[in-house]
């Protein structure tokens, strides 16, 4: 494991069971949810986001499901 290496588990919530796919700079990555897997810390920064999106859309949908 190199210093830009770091450690992500996904876990296996509801109907998101597949693994994820994420590409950084045309190299592309199947990070195995359920499993602590080492990833580039530039794909960690991509979850990370793709996390604070999935919350972002949740709160949407929420507020917007009380019409």
């Amino acid at each position: 494991m190199t210093k830009d290496t770091v450690f992500v588990k996904l876990p296996r919530v509801g109907l998101e069971q597949e693994d994820v796919f994420v590409s950084v700079n045309n190299r592309t990555y199947i990070v195995k949810r359920g499993e602590k897997v080492a990833v580039p810390a530039a794909v960690a920064e991509v979850l990370a986001h793709r996390e604070e999106m999935l919350e972002t859309i949740l709160r949407f949908q929420s507020r917007n499901a009380k019409g």
